[in-house]
């Protein structure tokens, strides 16, 4: 008798998680191909995970990574101008002086994230997770781009705000 885990993952090629790796958006470029397949329902298609990966620096800039597992990952410097994270776990992840305007974390899991110094302008955190995400220092408002504000609830911004006074 087949295993049903075996039937659920028979026709589909298995995931394949990069850990520790240093990537340059070339070596990104087929990551992301296999992971907008996916997204596309389609059987050569791989979700895009990585943990702990050193993607600092790169020009992201409209990337899809939604539904995307990234861990503990460092974005420090990067460019995600209009990129989509939307539903991705991005957990742990560093966006520390980054571009992010206009991007999309609606519903993302982004626990123990740090956007510290991070150009957070027209980004959209709807019902997005940001349990002890460091947001101190990070640019908030209308983005220059889209020219929508940031996004996030008022609650955690109330939160971050107390933590800059008490420190």
């Amino acid at each position: 008798m087949t295993k049903l885990s075996e039937t659920l993952t028979r026709d589909r090629p298995p995931q394949k998680v990069l850990i520790g790796a240093r990537l340059t958006e070339m070596q990104l470029r087929p990551l992301l191909d296999a992971h907008a397949r996916f997204q596309a329902g389609r059987a050569d298609g791989r979700r895009a995970v990585l943990l702990r990966c050193d993607l600092s620096g790169l020009d992201l800039r409209g990337v899809d990574l939604s539904g995307a597992d990234l861990v503990e990952c460092d974005f420090a410097g990067s460019n995600l101008t209009g990129a989509r994270l939307d539903g991705a776990t991005l957990s742990g992840c560093r966006f520390a002086d980054s571009l992010l305007n206009g991007t999309r974390f609606s519903g993302a899991d982004l626990t123990r994230a740090d956007f510290h110094m991070a150009d957070l302008r027209g980004a959209d955190f709807s019902e997005a997770k940001l349990t002890d995400t460091r947001l101190e220092n990070a640019l908030l408002g209308e983005s220059p781009e889209t020219g929508l504000p940031t996004n996030i609830d008022t609650r955690i911004l109330d939160r971050a705000i107390e933590r800059r006074r008490r420190h």
